[in-house]
């Protein structure tokens, strides 16, 4: 993360937070996406069914694309195990005062205010600029109480949360529910990051495909995985009758200047056309297979019996 480099935190938080098996994906995740390959994909997402449509079959994000791309980890429990997804307030003063120490009064004041009443939302800048910089101000004495931290490692997760691992429409702001998955900060490697990642992708990809909707969100690191699956565009037939209507490519827009939309509408175009008429024999339908380092050793080496457990 450009605005939180997890280099100007003391030793100590960058344990925790090194620790907490999230900060690989934040490594993994600083790339420039290639924006008219992500809308040409998110047309063709099916929400109904989490899938990918191609004239040559279905595709899907899969956990072990998170694991292989992003390093996030395989096992572990669910994030959505006893989540809430609106907590009383009550709930929230009790997690902002176990993970930053803050009491009522100031929880109160650092909501995102609304029309009339406060939204169980925060600023992402507002927590950066409390908590950025433990480096400098730990020094070489540690001159950070352990609950100061503590708070710092708490604030740059959640930062992690919302900016790398569920980003959406919100944009500068982070729901309140996710401090449910801090808590204890100590179980947060724990959870299956990996499954959490590509269900959120998933549900982004669902919103963006759908008419009138604009804007991508969502890990897009993982989303471009799937620019693998063409083996060689120079294999592909490309059909001189071509519809370049169909399905809904042309309703995206670019901004900034003309020279450059006009280079994404044709770059857009360019690659449906070739998508279009792409067929089984160019497509990798399994692009981490080379990547895969021992299989299923685990099952393959078991003889035993395979006891269905309600039988």
């Amino acid at each position: 993360m450009k605005k939180w480099p997890l280099e100007g935190e003391c030793a100590r938080v960058r344990d925790i937070v090194e620790n907490s098996g999230l900060y690989v994906a934040v490594q993994n995740s600083v790339i420039a996406y290639d924006k008219a390959a992500v809308s040409c994909f998110t047309e063709r997402f099916y929400g109904e069914v989490d899938a990918f449509q191609f004239p040559f079959g279905e595709m899907a994000l899969i956990p072990e694309d998170a694991e292989k791309i992003l390093g996030l980890q395989v096992e572990g429990k669910s994030t959505g195990d006893k989540f809430k997804k609106n907590l009383d307030w009550k709930k929230i003063y009790e997690l902002t005062e176990k993970l930053f120490g803050w009491d009522e009064k100031m929880t109160y004041g650092l909501f995102v205010k609304g029309k009339k009443y406060p939204k169980k939302e925060f600023k992402l800048k507002e927590i950066r600029k409390m908590y950025a910089g433990s480096l400098e101000k730990d020094g070489d004495n540690e001159l950070l109480s352990e609950k100061e931290v503590h708070a710092t490692a708490a604030a740059y997760l959640l930062y992690v949360l919302a900016s790398v691992i569920f980003p959406d429409s919100k944009g500068n702001r982070v729901s309140v529910n996710l401090l449910q998955l801090l808590d204890p900060l100590e179980e947060v490697s724990k959870y299956s990051w990996e499954t959490a990642i590509v269900a959120h992708l998933n549900a982004q990809l669902a919103k963006a495909s759908r008419e009138r909707t604009s804007q991508m969100n969502g890990n897009l690191a993982l989303l471009q995985h799937f620019l693998s699956l063409i083996k060689d565009d120079g294999d592909i037939q490309l059909e001189p009758t071509w519809n370049n209507t169909k399905p809904r490519g042309t309703r995206y827009k670019y901004t900034g200047s003309q020279d450059k939309e006009e280079t994404q509408n044709l770059k857009l175009l360019a690659m449906r056309q070739k998508l279009d008429n792409m067929t089984g024999k160019e497509v990798n339908f399994d692009p981490q297979k080379e990547d895969r380092v021992g299989g299923l050793l685990d099952l393959a080496y078991y003889h035993g019996p395979l006891v269905y457990p309600y039988g």
